[in-house]
């Protein structure tokens, strides 16, 4: 287990890996869309939105780049479709 501690937080990292892998998966199937297409909106390979999805450590980065595509497929047909 890792553990980052500063003066204002300590965080589990192992816990929030756990949280962003079960967010990043119920965000995804409550728009109905695929792991090719999140990967396609949000610029992540497919492996890497698959290992996000099985817990694997992610980036500040990744993660507002999968923020930015969860809201642009909830805006679009893609996430509307029948």
């Amino acid at each position: 287990m890792s553990i980052i501690n500063d003066e204002n937080a300590t965080v589990d990292t192992a816990e929030f890996d756990r949280y962003v892998c079960r967010t990043v998966q119920a965000m995804r199937r409550s728009l109905g869309v695929t792991v090719a297409e999140l990967a396609a909106a949000s610029g992540l390979p497919d492996a890497d939105i698959e290992a996000i999805e099985r817990g694997a450590t992610t980036t500040r980065a990744e993660r507002q780049d999968i923020a930015v595509a969860v809201c642009w497929l909830s805006n679009n047909a893609v996430a509307h479709r029948a």
